[in-house]
């Protein structure tokens, strides 16, 4: 996971300070490591146990920003954070019923851990109960990618050829 948040984050840096004026973008931020209380919190917002890539991932860093979506830290759950405009669009997802028509079970519990600055894609920590093995849901703007781990959604950052992720569960 290490090398993976690094290369993320390299790559990023590369493509702010390679822009004509830099600053285009959002400039590329990490965060320090979740604490462990917080990690248990976010669980339990969550309603469901973190994967072992994302809570790794928490442990690195408490989300990054800077990115096509921000990923999203215990941090941001506290009032005023990203974790509002992550809400907004989950709300928006479950009440369009986008997520049973790509296979997501009814009552699947959907906790984003990812939206984008405009609130039109995001991506989901979902829990089927061991009907898929698929645990992300990336969706909005007409896609549907489904991730089996969190460290497949870094790679898929990295080099979108890195992994083939479905789209749907069916």
């Amino acid at each position: 996971m290490r090398e993976l948040v690094g290369r993320v984050v390299s790559d990023r840096v590369r493509e702010y300070f390679s822009e004509s004026p830099v600053g285009i973008t959002p400039q590329p931020v990490i965060h320090p490591p979740a604490e462990a209380e917080a990690l248990a919190a976010l669980e339990r917002r969550s309603a469901q146990p973190l994967e072992a890539g994302y809570r790794e991932f928490l442990l690195l860093t408490d989300g990054m920003e800077g990115f096509s979506v921000v990923l999203l830290g215990c941090h941001d759950w506290e009032p005023g954070g990203a974790g509002e405009a992550a809400e907004e669009f989950r709300r928006a997802v479950v009440e369009s019923g986008t997520p049973e028509d790509v296979g997501i079970p009814p009552g699947t519990p959907l906790f984003p851990v990812a939206v984008n600055l405009d609130r039109s894609q995001g991506i989901f920590l979902i829990d089927t109960a061991g009907l898929a093995k698929e645990r992300f849901w990336w969706t909005g703007e007409g896609d549907s990618l489904f991730f089996s781990g969190f460290a497949d959604i870094l790679g898929y950052l990295i080099d979108v050829d890195s992994c083939d992720p479905r789209e749907t569960l069916d």
